[in-house]
């Protein structure tokens, strides 16, 4: 009986565990608003009349998410709030046959017009079956915004130096900049100047949340590990008033979810000043004995893995991924710092000299001879000596 217990106690923790998680996990996409976009259309038919009424399904399914809506008095419909992903948009009325379109790629915080969807006449257990129009997708019909997508693709197939995804705004038209993404660490931010803007006026979201440092706009909070990224937009002009508080431009970051179908990778990026072809400046400074006749160090190594999948299907996903790494980056030159000797700790710079071994000479209350004499000295002062 105690053993039926036990079991029965396991799976009711086991249960409260996952219904937490799943509030957790249902919850994002409330958080990722900034990040969400919108499809927008309209139903004709054959002649060009709007059909009114008409019952739109967008459904994705990667996920298994579906929308319904009615079109207008003028045919239209509108889908906001959908997450970046690949959609298929299906259209039912009485009297027409059913039509079902796939294909519709929207992008994070993207306003996707799929255009005029055309229904035949007929019965509606008869189906038409199209695929959307690449090319006719990408117009923003909807927004002035001017803007451009990283893909998740990109992201993969590049094997980019140090890893960081500031790196890939140089692919964008109308960002500038000399951001060195091998050492920027969490800052660089203020590296760029979009269309034209100030560096430190731009804005940088983490699936809805800002990762700026407030403290200099040039840093970021944290940074993202390239495999973890299903997509970056890049807002550079003219785009909507919910992209506000940021003058220059919007850099919304999309982080990878699980899907229905099982996904993981393993990496390991690997980099040695042993691998590397000497150069003649290396070569020129040994003639002169300055440098030895070898590359300088430069060393990375980069080890990581991701895994997402189905917990319930269409309803309930996860995504896990981690990365790490060690790198080992010269600064370029020498740096160096001061710090007191025993006399100097004890208040006596009679013996103290500068780099340039000029000696140090100290005034003020309390102090003969470059000897400090604590008892001369303000209380606050005195207890450093003490």
């Amino acid at each position: 009986m105690s053993s039926r217990r036990s079991g029965m106690h396991s799976l009711h923790t086991f249960r409260i565990i996952l219904a937490a998680l799943t509030m957790g996990l249902c919850g994002l996409p409330l958080s990722a608003q900034i990040t969400s976009g919108t499809i927008t259309g309209r139903v004709q038919d054959s002649t060009g009349a709007m059909v009114k009424g008409a019952t739109v399904t967008v459904s994705n399914p990667s996920n298994g998410l579906t929308r319904q809506l009615t079109t207008t008095d003028t045919g239209e419909f509108v889908a906001p709030n959908l997450l970046p992903g690949t959609y298929n948009v299906s259209v039912d009325a009485p009297g027409f046959k059913r039509l079902e379109t796939n294909g519709f790629v929207l992008t994070a915080a993207g306003k996707l017009d799929t255009g005029n969807l055309v229904l035949n006449v007929g019965a509606t257990a008869n189906e038409v079956t199209v695929t959307a129009d690449s090319g006719q997708v990408q117009l923003q019909a909807d927004s002035g915004e001017r803007s451009d997508s990283i893909t998740s693709k990109q992201l993969n197939d590049v094997a980019i130096n140090g890893r960081n995804v500031l790196d890939y705004m140089k692919l964008i038209p109308g960002v500038t900049g000399v951001f060195d993404g091998h050492a920027s660490g969490t800052g660089g931010l203020d590296s760029f100047n979009i269309n034209g803007t100030r560096a430190n006026e731009h804005e940088m979201t983490i699936d809805g949340a800002s990762n700026v440092d407030t403290g200099n706009n040039g840093g970021t909070h944290v940074t993202v590990n390239t495999d973890a990224i299903e997509e970056v937009k890049v807002l550079t002009s003219n785009y909507q008033a919910e992209f506000g508080k940021a003058a220059g431009g919007t850099i919304a970051l999309v982080t990878k979810s699980g899907s229905n179908e099982w996904h993981g990778d393993g990496r390991y990026f690997h980099r040695h000043e042993g691998l590397n072809a000497n150069e003649w400046f290396n070569k020129k400074n040994q003639l002169q004995g300055d440098l030895p006749n070898t590359p300088p160090l430069y060393r990375y190594n980069y080890a990581g893995y991701q895994l997402g999948g189905p917990i319930l299907k269409n309803k309930l996903f996860f995504f896990w991924s981690q990365e790490f790494y060690q790198q080992l980056v010269p600064s370029g030159g020498t740096t160096q710092f001061y710090t007191p000797t025993a006399l100097e700790r004890n208040g006596d710079f009679s013996q103290s000299i500068n780099g340039d071994g000029t000696p140090i000479l100290l005034s003020g209350p309390g102090i003969t001879n470059n000897k400090i004499d604590p008892t001369q000295l303000p209380a606050a002062q005195a207890a450093a000596f003490a």
